[in-house]
């Protein structure tokens, strides 16, 4: 067998195994995140591995949207945030929205956040309420995009996908919210965030595919 057919083997075999271990709410999130992230990452604009190398934290969604002049939406995705040399176990995050604007359609979009200082991982932790365009954040650079290269680093930034048919500019900020419920769901009752990113408690099976998709 050709080292090339081992490679391909052996992330099929990884791949099964994080599959394997999505039965739970959390795997389920973890999932999708790894969906998102290969979405990304197998398009033109490729967010630069670099990128997450110098990252602090990153919050990893899917968010669904309708709107005929005031729109809403909601979404699901896991918070991970830079412990020692990795990444701690993944924080449940759930996201909903308002926007005010000329809009029409239904839409789904998948969301990166890159955050690339502590004062900022703090912002979106403790503040609860998140808005792109009220933060010090700037889309980020893609591997065919040299932008924001060689200048002060911002303090995020964000990455975004859409999905279907949506036209308009859109007003308005996004809550954050953290799921405690599912992650006392994996890692017990009465876990805190501060010992989740703390790289205090055990990583989710299968974490390790996500963390490669940031690589």
């Amino acid at each position: 067998m050709s080292v090339s057919s081992r490679l391909l083997e052996s992330a099929a075999l990884a791949a099964l195994a994080f599959l394997a271990a999505c039965s739970s709410p959390m795997g389920e999130r973890m999932g999708q995140s790894l969906a998102v992230m290969r979405g990304f990452q197998s398009g033109e604009h490729a967010i630069p591995a670099t990128v997450f190398e110098h990252a602090r934290g990153i919050a990893i969604l899917r968010e669904g949207s309708g709107a005929l002049v005031v729109g809403g939406a909601g979404g699901k995705g896991v918070y991970m945030q830079r412990a020692g040399f990795g990444w701690s176990a993944p924080v449940a995050i759930d996201t909903s929205s308002l926007s005010i604007g000329l809009q029409a359609g239904v839409q789904s979009r998948d969301i990166v956040i890159v955050f690339n200082t502590d004062d900022e991982v703090r912002t979106f932790l403790d503040d609860g309420v998140y808005g792109l365009a009220e933060a010090a954040a700037v889309a980020g650079p893609s591997k065919s995009d040299g932008k924001n290269a060689g200048g002060p680093v911002p303090a995020t930034y964000y990455y975004i996908r859409n999905e279907g048919f949506f036209g308009g500019i859109l007003v308005g900020g996004v809550l954050f919210s953290t799921n405690s419920k599912v992650d006392e769901g994996e890692y017990g009752k009465g876990v805190t965030i501060e010992e989740i990113v703390s790289g205090k408690v055990r990583k989710p099976a299968g974490q390790q595919v996500l963390e490669q998709s940031l690589n």
